[in-house]
């Protein structure tokens, strides 16, 4: 990531995340001018985004400083998720070489690779995808090139919570592509993560100002608790091969 080393920050911690949570709650609001309705259980997917070691292993170098810090709570949202026994799908950065499939302007942007069958496109320490479906993406969004749509509207999944690395980039321009797309959008504040504070703060902002719900994951596990969903009568999911809110 070059260039990106003079802007990046550690501004999380897991010892600190609750209390930066709720700052960050606190400097979204103005921006979450619309009530937010509560997560409708039986009609939710979540989207787990770039949560990889290439992401996430600080001895990887396109890995945030600040991965680390939500990777117990995203994997408790998961958990979740499971026992309700909503579908969970796991979208990670993956390309067949350094020049093939990834474009120009990925290549120019992003000039290190994630490669496919290297231990890049694993899943994280700490994080495990049990038997849901792992989509491989090449660009930015989890929706572009990929069968993301049509697996969602095969669950008749209306609306997605997402999570993920980096808060400003594939989250975000996932969240953006599920809302045009009709989705309604959870954007999960303390289980998505950044380079630096800034850049965090302003993609939550802007995200509640114009497309979706920034939440907390303590929200999302209640209404899916609250709901008491069964097993019975929700589609199954299997696995494909991966080539208050104030």
């Amino acid at each position: 990531m070059p260039g990106l080393e003079d802007i990046a920050e550690t501004y999380v911690t897991a010892g600190s995340l609750d209390r930066e949570l709720e700052d960050w709650m606190r400097e979204v609001q103005p921006y979450q001018w619309r009530k937010v309705e509560p997560l409708r259980a039986e009609d939710s997917a979540l989207l787990v985004i770039d949560m990889s070691k290439a992401f996430v292993e600080q001895d990887r170098p396109l890995a945030s400083p600040n991965a680390r810090a939500i990777v117990a709570r995203t994997s408790h949202l998961v958990q979740s998720f499971h026992s309700a026994d909503r579908p969970v799908v796991w979208i990670v950065q993956g390309h067949h070489s350094v020049e093939h499939d990834r474009g120009k302007h990925l290549s120019s942007w992003w000039p290190t690779p994630v490669l496919e069958g290297t231990s890049d496109v694993q899943l994280a320490t700490g994080l495990d995808a049990r038997d849901d479906k792992i989509i491989i993406k090449r660009r930015y969004s989890g929706f572009q090139q990929t069968d993301l749509e049509c697996t969602l509207r095969c669950l008749e999944v209306r609306q997605v919570v997402i999570c993920g690395i980096l808060t400003h980039v594939c989250p975000l321009t996932t969240a953006f592509d599920a809302f045009v797309r009709d989705f309604s959008v959870y954007y999960v504040a303390d289980c998505t993560a950044s380079i630096n504070r800034s850049l965090h703060v302003a993609a939550l902002q802007m995200l509640a100002g114009w497309c979706g719900f920034v939440v907390r994951s303590r929200e999302i596990i209640n209404w899916l608790s609250c709901h008491g969903l069964k097993a019975d009568g929700i589609k199954s999911f299997g696995k494909t091969d991966a080539g208050d809110n104030k």
